[in-house]
């Protein structure tokens, strides 16, 4: 039973949120955002439309028949339609040209690369031009919360810059490396960014909770076709520049003090954390970490029986729990925080070790 202090917290932040000042255009902005990527998604699944391009199953994925890609087109041009709303309403969700130049370039080399396979170098020079124009922008952390280890923040002195580049380079490449499953990328940005918009609406950051509130609906219109079993996948178009507004997102919440950065690392960690982890461990092994892949903890699991939609399902079930986990996070004491942190870096662990059990249990069954 859920104590009495976890639930007078619940009620007072229920409280707080201000259900009736919408900020004004959230309703039109973001249905018509759903109802766009929604259409569009499914006109880009049309047989010889010139736009998408068809994904071939090969050694390395995980479906097995030819499937359209690209669909994340529709996410990336239904962002750009309503920015160009806010721009004649007076307002941006950018802070600035710049960081707006780095999400059109990074969505621009990824449409190619979806077409055309591109030189890894030169995807991450334009990530690195991303990624810099939102250090000029001044979109970095100067300094990082360690609740309960430190009574003060931790100043970053001149690594903040470099940190803000690695950061922003490594969330355009992640999201990119996790959208290899049914409804995965697609639920990741529902959930994420739609948590990101309540905390952040919480906390009267009417700007924010848009922008977030915009790119979940997005995600939603596609992830109607793309929820197992997918009928189109999403594409670099829209996984690299997603993982771009990730880190814009987290910087603008520290910026604004209406997201807490470890709030937004709690609410994406079930993506991160695999790539993280699966990066180290391919390290560890001196595997050729630049080459395709099948062995991140979701593909793992999917190839162990559980398939996409159980697998997908699965992982809905801990971005809910994360989402809880990062409100929870807002409520605590420092201390309190620091335990909540240990607490889901065990779950992380010990969610690794049930990958690794449900794969020998399924290797038993075959053999």
């Amino acid at each position: 039973m859920a104590s009495p202090t976890l639930l007078s917290s619940a009620r007072e932040t229920l409280r707080r949120l201000p259900l009736t000042v919408f900020p004004q255009p959230m309703i039109p902005l973001t249905l018509g955002t759903f109802l766009f990527a929604f259409a569009g998604t499914r006109w880009l699944m049309g047989s010889g439309n010139s736009l998408s391009t068809v994904a071939e199953p090969n050694h390395r994925s995980l479906h097995k028949k030819s499937t359209p890609n690209g669909g994340g087109l529709a996410i990336v041009i239904g962002i750009l339609l309503v920015e160009v709303c806010q721009q004649l309403l007076g307002g941006s969700f950018f802070p600035n040209a710049l960081a707006l130049m780095g999400f059109i370039g990074i969505a621009g080399i990824s449409f190619l690369d979806d077409r055309r396979p591109i030189r890894s170098s030169i995807r991450l020079a334009v990530h690195l031009g991303g990624a810099l124009c939102l250090v000029l922008s001044g979109l970095y952390v100067f300094e990082i919360p360690l609740p309960g280890l430190l009574d003060q923040p931790a100043a970053l002195g001149w690594l903040a810059i470099p940190l803000a580049v690695v950061f922003t380079v490594w969330f355009t490449n992640l999201y990119n490396f996790m959208d290899g499953m049914d409804g995965f990328a697609g639920g990741m940005t529902v959930l994420g960014f739609a948590g990101c918009a309540m905390l952040a609406w919480a906390q009267d950051d009417a700007s924010l909770a848009l922008f977030c509130a915009v790119i979940a609906a997005s995600g939603g219109g596609f992830l109607c076709w793309n929820f197992p079993p997918a009928k189109i996948f999403m594409g670099d178009v829209a996984a690299a520049p997603l993982g771009y507004l990730v880190a814009m997102v987290a910087f603008l919440g520290h910026k604004h003090q209406s997201l807490d950065l470890w709030q937004t690392l709690i609410i994406f960690s079930p993506f991160w954390v695999d790539a993280t982890a699966t990066l180290l461990r391919r390290l560890a092994k001196r595997d050729r970490i630049w080459e395709a892949h099948r062995t991140h903890g979701y593909q793992r699991l999917a190839n162990a029986g559980w398939g996409h939609r159980k697998t997908a399902l699965a992982e809905y079930g801990l971005m809910l729990l994360m989402l809880a986990a990062a409100w929870w996070f807002g409520e605590l004491e420092e201390q309190g925080q620091l335990t909540l942190l240990f607490a889901i870096l065990l779950l992380f662990l010990l969610l690794w070790l049930g990958v690794r059990a449900v794969e020998r249990s399924y290797r038993a069954v075959k053999e």
